[in-house]
């Protein structure tokens, strides 16, 4: 069996529910004289439960729930109280019997989502009787989790009302026999629940009462912490102008203590002009400032302070106070120290007058600009100043210039758009400061300004607002630095030029002992079997003889033509003379030649019928000359193998290759090869301009030159002639 009944006790006053358990008593004395009935009555347990939650200090709730749980024969009783919001229920008692071997799991707090059948049943002003626990309505599906864990049989509970709203619940649970619960037990319950409510509601009235004296104390404290922490003075006056009380800040600001200051009389001091005590006394709010001179003080004795000497810049706010039965009760006064602010206002404006001194003599200006408005404001005050610079004279009379007025007013030459970067880093926040230099052109004048860029003004975001730029004329200081530029550079191409002369006079100084030793030789040849050939009768011998004469006339020869050619490129009269000319001819003419030069076991050659007709307009002279001077340097350095002469059509040009299987050229000497009087081999004859030469002609028909070669194994002359 089951019930849901609306509490018929809730609405009764004290008074009726006192009647109403009267006549439950004497009902119960009747009963009491049945001997079937020898359980205690319930106006016993009552009166005991009054008792213990009245005069019990210590658990006197529990100890009644022991009572009643034992005067209803339940294994478990509690009383629950829901927190403000309703969705959660507090258990501040919770007892149970000795017979109970496993114990209840401990819920001191349980929220609407472990029990909302049970508190929105409560909520609602019905009791809750369930004798089996197989009768809980489908609701309740929720709450029966709960109740299978816990083992229950069989439940009352019944709902707690105080401050005039239901705010909790008081129950016993079955757990060893399902319990039926009477409508008597029902009605019991209930008178109980209702002394509860009252003991609950009395107790609660009497915590906010503790409360609301320990929030006044704690609020007269703070009140007092506050008053005495301000950090500006505050002085309270009697009617008649003495004073009753200060705070500390008051007392540090005329340098004394409370204790000396208490009782002076404000309309007697003598540190205040009789205007302003007049003033105070007509009982308007008054505010002004007010210079206050210690001196007076020491010297009259109003009170003890340990300022002499001394001035304060103080700022004084008052009212008088009045009472509408009593009129005039006294003055309050507030006082702020503004000396400090005083002595920085008078330190910011020494350095005004340094910073204008500074500007003046150091030919600048002082800008700044807005980064949201686009604006570049030059104050008129700090930068009134006379100044030769255009851009400064343009700017004190238009101090207000967007960066897009101020671009098209003066003409940006490519060096000042390449410089606006750092400040514009600046205005994106990504750095604090810059300096740069400006090159402007205004009205066809070259001028030059250093721009010093700091970030002011910080946003959340990271960018500035404003931005503080000091600009300084440095024309003169370019123009001598251009002027000093020039004699550097103009010094260094001197020694330059004197380098390289001497350079020269050493290359010619070694020039013409190496070319003393290289006439010389092939001279001495000459004339030494000349004159042997003269005495001579041997064919053979003499044939011989004329051989070596030959090779040392031809040695000579090249020798002078070498001199003369590098004597040519010297004087700048080396001639070029251009005609249409067959490249096969001039290296087919060119392989006849130097085939009958190449020494024994090397072999020359020329796959002329394999190479292309290519008719080239170019100085054949030249190409002449660049081809045999390969070709002889090929034969001098090939002991064995062979010299390929090719050449062949690249897009638009022709690659001439001369290769042989000679001594190869060393890594160390590739870069210098084609340097004036380079020999990689000392002890070969020759001046050491061949290759210079070549590569001067190659460059003078508009072609390249170079080498490429392997120590031991030969190497790869080539150079291009344009198409």
């Amino acid at each position: 069996m089951s019930t849901l009944v609306m509490n018929r006790y809730s609405q009764l006053s004290r008074e009726e529910l006192i009647c109403l358990l009267e006549a439950r008593d004497k009902e119960q004395q009747i009963i009491d004289k049945s001997p079937l009935k020898q359980a205690p009555n319930i106006k016993r347990i009552i009166s005991e439960v009054l008792v213990l939650l009245f005069n019990e200090e210590e658990s006197p709730i529990e100890k009644a729930m022991n009572l009643l749980l034992n005067f209803f024969e339940a294994d478990w009783g509690y009383v629950a109280v829901f927190e403000e919001d309703g969705h959660m229920a507090n258990f501040p008692c919770e007892v149970m019997s000795e017979w109970v071997e496993v114990p209840k799991e401990n819920h001191s707090k349980l929220t609407y989502e472990t029990i909302p059948w049970i508190m929105d049943t409560v909520k609602a002003g019905h009791d809750i009787v369930m004798c089996s626990m197989d009768d809980l309505p489908p609701e309740a599906c929720v709450d029966k989790v709960l109740f299978d864990m816990q083992q229950l049989k069989s439940m009352l509970i019944i709902p707690l009302s105080f401050h005039n709203q239901i705010q909790g619940f008081i129950g016993f649970d079955s757990v060893r026999v399902q319990r039926f619960w009477s409508a008597e037990d029902v009605d019991d319950l209930h008178i109980i629940a209702n002394i509860f409510s009252i003991i609950i509601e009395r107790w609660q009235t009497q915590s906010s009462l503790e409360e609301s004296r320990k929030h006044l104390a704690e609020l007269s404290t703070k009140f007092k912490q506050f008053f005495n922490n301000l950090p500006i003075g505050v002085e309270l006056y009697d009617s008649e102008g003495y004073l009753v009380d200060i705070n500390e800040a008051d007392a540090q600001i005329f340098g004394s203590s409370k204790k000396d200051l208490l009782g002076i009389n404000l309309f007697e001091n003598p540190a205040i002009t009789s205007s302003v005590l007049k003033g105070i006394k007509s009982g308007k709010a008054f505010s002004f400032p007010y210079v206050y001179d210690f001196s007076i003080i020491q010297s009259t004795s109003y009170y003890q302070t340990s300022y002499v000497d001394q001035i304060k810049y103080l700022q004084v706010k008052g009212i008088s106070l009045n009472d509408p039965e009593y009129g005039r009760v006294g003055y309050l006064l507030i006082i702020s120290d503004n000396t400090d602010a005083q002595i920085k206002a008078e330190q910011t404006r020494n350095n005004l007058a340094i910073l204008k001194a500074v500007l003046l003599s150091g030919g600048a200006i002082v800008g700044e600009y807005d980064v949201d408005d686009d604006e570049l404001y030059i104050d008129p005050v700090l930068n009134d100043h006379s100044s030769n610079n255009p851009l400064f004279n343009y700017l004190k009379t238009h101090n207000y210039l967007s960066i897009q007025e101020l671009q098209d007013f003066v003409q940006l030459g490519k060096e000042a758009t390449n410089e606006m970067a750092p400040f514009l880093q600046v205005l994106r926040g990504e750095v604090n400061n810059c300096s740069f230099i400006c090159r402007l052109t205004i009205k066809e004048v070259p001028v030059w300004i250093r721009i010093n860029a700091q970030a002011h003004k910080i946003n959340k975001d990271g960018h500035p607002s404003k931005v503080i730029c000091y600009i300084s004329d440095i024309t003169e200081e370019k123009q001598l630095e251009e002027k000093l530029q020039q004699a550097r550079d103009e010094s260094r191409r001197n020694e330059l030029e004197m380098q390289k002369a001497r350079e020269s006079d050493m290359l010619k100084s070694t020039f013409l002992a190496n070319m003393s030793h290289e006439i010389r030789t092939p001279l001495n040849a000459i004339v030494g079997f000349s004159s042997i050939i003269a005495e001579m009768e041997d064919e053979e011998e003499k044939a011989e003889y004329v051989k070596i004469i030959n090779k040392n006339c031809d040695l000579l020869l090249r020798l002078v033509t070498d001199i003369l050619d590098f004597s040519k490129i010297e004087s700048g009269v080396m001639d070029y003379v251009f005609s249409d000319v067959s490249i096969k001819e001039i290296c087919a003419e060119e392989f006849k030649v130097h085939s009958l030069k190449v020494q024994e076991g090397v072999t020359m050659v020329c796959d002329l019928d394999r190479l292309p007709d290519v008719i080239l307009h170019t100085d054949p002279k030249r190409v002449t000359q660049v081809i045999s001077n390969l070709l002889s340097n090929a034969i001098k350095f090939t002991e064995q193998g062979s010299i390929t002469l090719s050449y062949s059509v690249k897009d638009n040009h022709i690659l001439f290759e001369i290769s042989d299987t000679g001594i190869g050229i060393s890594p160390k000497h590739i870069d210098s090869i084609f340097e004036r009087f380079t020999k990689v081999d000392s002890f070969s004859q020759g001046t050491g301009l061949g290759l210079s030469i070549c590569k001067t002609i190659v460059k003078a028909l508009k072609g390249d030159i170079g080498v490429s070669s392997q120590p031991g194994k030969g190497s790869t002359f080539w150079f291009t002639l344009p198409c």
